[in-house]
């Protein structure tokens, strides 16, 4: 079963932060056949984590990953 970070992590900033996590693709490269991506994910305009995918969605999946695993995400950005 594969785990939604990307619903998991906008649920946990919902309820701590009230607002919703923004992600944004930063960079690619490679052939289109084989293109990797990387996506960053923040929170009240504060970069939490990045990922790396073979897609947009990928990438921005292993970034939420990446940000929900992180043990204090709360130290990380600012509620507003």
């Amino acid at each position: 079963m594969t785990v939604d970070f990307k619903t998991k992590l906008q649920e946990l900033v919902q309820v701590t932060y009230h607002t919703l996590p923004a992600y944004r693709i930063v960079d690619f490269s490679g052939p289109d056949h084989a293109r990797l991506y990387s996506a960053n994910v923040s929170v009240n305009e504060e970069d939490v984590a990045e990922g790396v995918g073979h897609s947009k969605k990928e990438a921005e999946q292993n970034a939420a990953m990446i940000a929900f695993e992180k043990p204090k995400l709360n130290q990380n950005v600012r509620p507003e």
